[in-house]
């Protein structure tokens, strides 16, 4: 005789059984033991969750001659009839059952009294397949039954069903299975059938059976099938085709640090150990997802679903990244694992994406913005050269030592004694030429600091208000108004500033600096068409001699 699956050879006989699912198997043993059964339920939850082995059971207790609190005998003559497989117990696939025809035959056996059991059981599962017209012939007699007659209806997409259907139905939302609970059950389903895997490969099939019970003993099986029935966890990770956690965390810490040469060298690794590239991204995925969570909430093993020595390991990690390269990075992640498939070579599409992440500098989404300052604000300390070496070019504008030393032309200038010999110090002329003369270029560099540093708060505040005022400077401070300038080519970015909401982000981000500073925008004037394009394309440093 042909093996059996695990899931099909090991599956629950009793409420008590089925795993994770109290809040549903506690009302339905209660109903079962008062005898207060609905003539209708709807069991709903994602595969694997235990809605048609709760069915089953619910139809062998409401049969049994003998239950005990609630529960099914297992050996009086209707629990044998039952699990043998009873006429009166009739399950369909509504899948390929699922024409108005199917239901009027369906309608039709209803009227009869049960062969063998006190109830006639109608297990209907995948039942939002149905069709309209099937809906609309079922409703009166699922909401009017005859007495002997239950339905039981079970299905992954409650939202398909029409309201009147679920009007008529007792609802069960079945939960997602847990790791603790899947490890759990499939260590005593395996000490049954006399196989042992290591606690470490439980929790990968866990992991990789996203929360469905049925898929993690296929994935035993299939374990079981590779290895014999003593398996590693190494064999679990050749079995499925997954990368271990290690290899996950390597793989992140490099593209975290912008290290393109490291995450493209872990890749090789991947690919060289025979491992799935799909799997390897939707497990990196998963990881990044952990590293955000961990990031965002701190300890949050509850929300991950995994262990303190696990926990630790992302607090760490995530303590080390800012949370704009994370964002990026996963943002970049889940756009090529979607069109992974459609790639003639899936290795070059995501080497490309791991350069990508490492290099958010040839990016211009706002993304790739935020990860780029982040970047930049933990980049190590051996870069402070490179910046210290631009730096003595401001001071050399900003110096005004040149026009101090040109001794010679003042002496030669008549100009200065009438100055001199002016009115009193009390009248205005005197002050007119210092008050012009004193904003020159340490005033300016005064406005272009302060803005440049609240610009970097505009940052902070709102990214998106960040976009219009980027490639603006400030030009000078006067009577408490800081004057900024927008390149000619801006206009829209600086009709956009003009927006309330947004101006106000930009007040308060220099009033923070310098509180009581209003703000005046301004365009540059347009000095050559030619040589604003040329700089748009070669950036500002491009000059025309």
């Amino acid at each position: 005789m042909a093996r059996r699956a695990l899931y099909r050879e090991y599956r629950p006989e009793t409420f008590g059984e089925v795993i994770g699912q109290d809040h549903i198997t506690t009302i339905l043993k209660n109903q079962v033991r008062e005898n207060k059964l609905s003539h209708a339920y709807l069991f709903c939850g994602s595969r694997g969750t235990g809605k048609t082995s709760s069915a089953k059971i619910l139809a062998r207790a409401v049969n049994c001659l003998d239950p005990k609190d609630g529960e099914p005998c297992g050996t009086c003559a209707a629990c044998r009839l039952t699990k043998a497989g009873s006429a009166d117990v009739i399950e369909i696939d509504a899948a390929s059952n699922n024409s108005v025809d199917n239901v009027r035959t369906l309608i039709d056996q209803a009227q009869f009294a049960p062969l063998e059991l006190r109830y006639r059981v109608f297990i209907i599962d995948e039942v939002h397949m149905l069709s309209n017209a099937a809906f609309n012939a079922l409703l009166k007699t699922l909401e009017e039954p005859p007495k002997h007659v239950l339905f039981i209806l079970a299905t992954t997409e409650p939202q398909k069903l029409p309201a009147t259907i679920i009007s008529r139905c007792q609802r069960f939302d079945f939960h997602r299975l847990t790791i603790a609970h899947i490890v759990a059950n499939l260590t005593a389903v395996l000490e049954k059938a006399g196989a042992s895997i290591e606690p470490n490969g439980l929790r990968l099939i866990a992991r990789a059976a996203d929360g469905g019970m049925r898929d993690a003993l296929s994935l035993a099986d299939q374990c079981l099938s590779y290895a014999g029935n003593r398996v590693t966890e190494q064999d679990v990770l050749n079995a499925l085709g997954a990368v271990s956690s290690a290899m996950l965390e390597d793989t992140a810490k490099a593209l975290l640090r912008g290290n393109a040469a490291e995450a493209v060298r872990a890749l090789d690794e991947v690919v060289r150990n025979g491992r799935d590239l799909g799997v390897f991204l939707a497990d990196l995925s998963k990881h990044f997802r952990a590293l955000l969570l961990a990031k965002t909430c701190g300890e949050c093993a509850d929300l991950l679903d995994c262990t303190d020595d696990q926990m630790q390991r992302y607090l760490k990690t995530a303590k080390a990244a800012d949370e704009a390269r994370i964002l990026y990075a996963m943002e970049q992640i889940l756009a090529v694992q979607g069109k992974l498939r459609l790639f003639p070579a899936p290795r070059v599409a995501i080497e490309t994406t791991f350069v990508r992440i490492c290099r958010p500098a040839d990016d211009q989404s706002l993304g790739a913005l935020e990860a780029r300052v982040a970047l930049l604000e933990t980049r190590p300390v051996s870069a402070a050269p490179a910046i210290a070496a631009e730096e003595p070019i401001t001071p050399k504008e900003t110096v005004p030592e040149p026009p101090a030393e040109v001794s010679p032309e003042t002496e030669a200038e008549p100009a200065p004694p009438p100055w001199e010999e002016a009115p009193p110090v009390d009248e205005p002329p005197p002050e007119e030429p210092q008050r012009f003369e004193a904003p020159p270029v340490s005033a300016n560099s005064e406005a272009e600091e302060l803005w440049e540093q609240a610009k970097r708060k505009i940052m902070e505040l709102n990214p998106m208000v960040f976009f219009y005022v980027k490639d603006t400077r400030g030009t000078a401070i006067r009577d408490g108004v800081l004057s900024v300038e927008f390149p000619a080519t801006k206009e829209s970015s600086m009709v956009g500033m003009k927006n309330a909401r947004n101006l106000t982000v930009a007040k308060n981000a220099v009033n923070a600096l310098r509180p009581g500073t209003e703000l005046s925008f301004q365009l540059a004037a347009l000095q050559n068409e030619n040589e604003e394009k040329l700089k748009e394309l070669f950036g500002s440093s491009f000059t025309i001699k």
